[in-house]
């Protein structure tokens, strides 16, 4: 009988060819260098090619390619093989500085202490176990390591009415604003079932994130709301008006 796991595994399968077009957004117009800005900023001190850094669940490859290409020592790792092969390619060149695996984020296959920071882009929502994975890439940490994540409460309108008419002024406002609806793409209500079984869906972020954090060890933790405002382009603005993104920062 196949999990939960197994269905999301399936669903990223066959997203990667479609989720690579919003990567590739991302990679133009100098985003790019704005979202690595923004990490870089909270990273431990020390110069690139001296840091190891993860990219967990790294998708299509953003992060993974963004820091790579600033000579940062990258280690990229997804549950979907059809996920690290868009990465690979969408990589070009800079692939032979990445070290791809293929990877369940809540459980590693890290000594302890391997990296000097841990990334990820919209991913602990979609986890089964996000304490367990929290757990781990804290493990992986050395001492004085940086976790950095940037998430949002992307399906937090299907347990809240005030927050469904928020979402659907969203789509309605793309509508007006003449710009892509990124709820339009094939699959997006087989996602919607998919959440409505996942841990984080109905919890308060970042506040549920932050109290975890605390309880599993890091003993700085803070939460950046306005990241959004900075990282995100017009369009991604008019689409996820309703869902806010942010960045949590946490010190082992």
């Amino acid at each position: 009988m196949k999990s939960l796991r197994d269905d999301l595994v399936a669903y990223w399968d066959r997203r990667a060819p479609s989720y690579t077009d919003v990567i590739l957004k991302n990679l133009d117009g100098g985003w790019d260098g704005i979202w690595a800005d923004m990490l870089i900023s909270g990273f431990p001190s020390g110069a690139p090619e001296t840091l190891r850094v993860l990219d967990v669940g790294t998708g299509p490859g953003f992060y993974a390619i963004i820091l790579a290409e600033r000579g940062y020592r990258v280690t990229a790792v997804d549950y979907s093989e059809k996920m690290l092969e868009q990465a690979r390619q969408n990589a070009g060149p800079l692939a032979k500085k990445i070290c791809f695996r293929q990877m369940d984020a809540q459980a590693l296959e890290f000594p302890d202490g391997s990296f000097d920071a841990v990334v990820s882009r919209n991913l602990t929502w979609n986890l089964t176990d996000p304490v367990r994975a929290y757990r781990e890439w804290r493990r992986v940490l050395r001492p004085g390591g940086v976790m950095l994540v940037f998430d949002a409460n992307w399906y937090a309108y299907l347990n809240d009415e005030e927050k469904r008419r928020a979402w659907d002024l969203d789509r309605k406002n793309t509508r007006a604003a003449g710009v892509e609806d990124h709820d339009s793409y094939d699959g997006s209500r087989t996602m919607e079932t998919l959440s409505l079984s996942l841990p984080m869906t109905p919890r308060l972020r970042p506040q549920w994130d932050l109290v975890t954090l605390l309880d599993l060890g890091f003993p700085v933790v803070s939460a950046d709301l306005t990241v959004w405002d900075r990282v995100w382009s017009g369009e991604e603005k008019v689409n996820y008006a309703s869902t806010p993104g942010f960045l949590i920062r946490a010190v082992k």
